[in-house]
């Protein structure tokens, strides 16, 4: 089966949506699938994150910025203060003018995919598309076409979700896509790789300088907004003035690192705060291991790859009480956290770190709970018998 995937961060970011695509493919690859994908790139072609082996990767050079503007509208709201009337409406400024720049981005792409590829559909018998309705109902105009939708869209989009020749999603997605668009949504499951992610010693804690006895919070993912790294923050600086022998271990980098360095600038200098640039997926296990708690304090969550990894390393986890959250919880590995609200962040994070005990046994109950649910060979099975489908659809027209 030759197959093009079109998902436009894919060489530019790490995030989960981006990790489910190259998992899935690599395997489709290694199944005997041609496999072509077509992302952003800089004005001379290059990109950051290489695409796993088997993939042939092929960039649309050229200016592009989802977030532009954003780091500096981000170091304009760090000198407001933080709890006053105008940070809130330059917060939501800024939430706006972020929004209006993605979808500007996103119909750059849509446009610049449809012109590159307008003569060359023929050479693929499917087409992939990430998170973009409008692009795929156009791509399905000419060619077969699944469309893979990482969280919930608006009813008003079913007329143009209903074009494309299947709709996947997974978890909360999927309920909510399901009540306007019925059977023609279909589940796609996350996955996971047990082999990488797994229980074992680590030496990063020992790297770091921090003692075997140091209780280690931590996080890995983008620091955004929507993931609430704020909140996390805020929780941390609360918490250490009465908890001692406590650190927090941040993977990953974002627009709101600025933001976080300045709240956190005391633990800074006290040596209670690491932050780890964002890893090659490979190498992040490590780091899952040498925590003793991992907090997702997301402000919206379908399904978080990053608490099924650390689950599968032996780590509790500590996350905020949304959808996608509450389905993992149900797994018996974690806790839940009020939404939104530092303050119950931060009462959870002394109970817990107060209780080994209960850290561990829960540990050890979400690794066995993710290896027996999530498997990214079965997920790639999944998307292969969708796509098949969607073949023999057209074959029947």
């Amino acid at each position: 089966m030759k197959i093009l995937v079109v998902h436009s961060e894919l060489g530019v970011l790490r995030g989960g949506g981006e990790n489910v695509t190259r998992n899935l493919f690599e395997i489709l690859a290694k199944r005997g699938h041609n496999v072509a994908a077509t992302f952003v790139a800089s004005p001379n072609g290059s990109y950051p994150v290489p695409l796993p082996q088997g993939i042939d990767p092929m960039p649309l050079a050229g200016w592009w910025s989802r977030k532009l503007g954003q780091p500096m509208m981000s170091s304009i709201g760090r000198l407001i203060p933080s709890k006053s009337r105008l940070r809130l409406q330059w917060d939501r400024v800024q939430d706006a003018i972020c929004y209006r720049t993605i979808r500007w981005h996103d119909r750059r792409f849509t446009r610049r995919v449809q012109h590159d590829f307008s003569g060359r559909w023929k050479n693929y018998d499917v087409v992939y598309v990430h998170s973009s309705a409008i692009l795929a109902s156009q791509i399905a105009q000419h060619h077969p076409t699944v469309l893979f939708l990482p969280g919930p869209v608006s009813e008003d989009l079913a007329p143009v979700l209903r074009t494309a020749h299947a709709v996947c999603a997974h978890d909360d997605a999927l309920t909510r896509i399901k009540e306007f668009l019925g059977d023609h949504a279909t589940e796609l499951k996350l996955g996971l790789n047990c082999q990488l992610f797994s229980s074992g010693p680590s030496s990063i804690r020992a790297a770091l300088g921090w003692k075997p006895h140091d209780r280690i919070v931590g996080y890995v993912g983008r620091l955004a907004h929507i993931k609430g790294i704020d909140l996390l923050a805020t929780a941390f600086n609360e918490m250490v003035r009465t908890v001692r022998d406590v650190k927090l271990l941040i993977v990953g980098s974002g627009e709101e690192e600025g933001k976080i360095r300045k709240v956190l600038s005391q633990a800074f200098r006290e040596g209670m705060v690491h932050i780890e640039p964002g890893l090659p997926h490979e190498k992040l296990a490590e780091w899952y291991r040498a925590m003793d708690l991992f907090v997702m304090p997301s402000r919206y969550e379908t399904m978080s790859s990053a608490i099924l990894e650390a689950q599968a390393c032996g780590v509790p986890f500590l996350a905020s009480d949304i959808a996608g959250n509450r389905m993992i919880a149900k797994g018996g590995g974690g806790w839940l956290f009020q939404h939104e609200c530092p303050d119950s962040l931060c009462a959870w994070l002394k109970k817990i770190v107060e209780d080994p005990d209960e850290m561990r046994a829960r540990g050890a109950k979400g690794a066995e709970h993710v290896r027996q649910n999530y498997d990214w060979e079965a997920s790639a099975e999944r998307l292969e018998s969708i796509f098949q489908r969607c073949l023999d659809m057209k074959g029947r027209a």
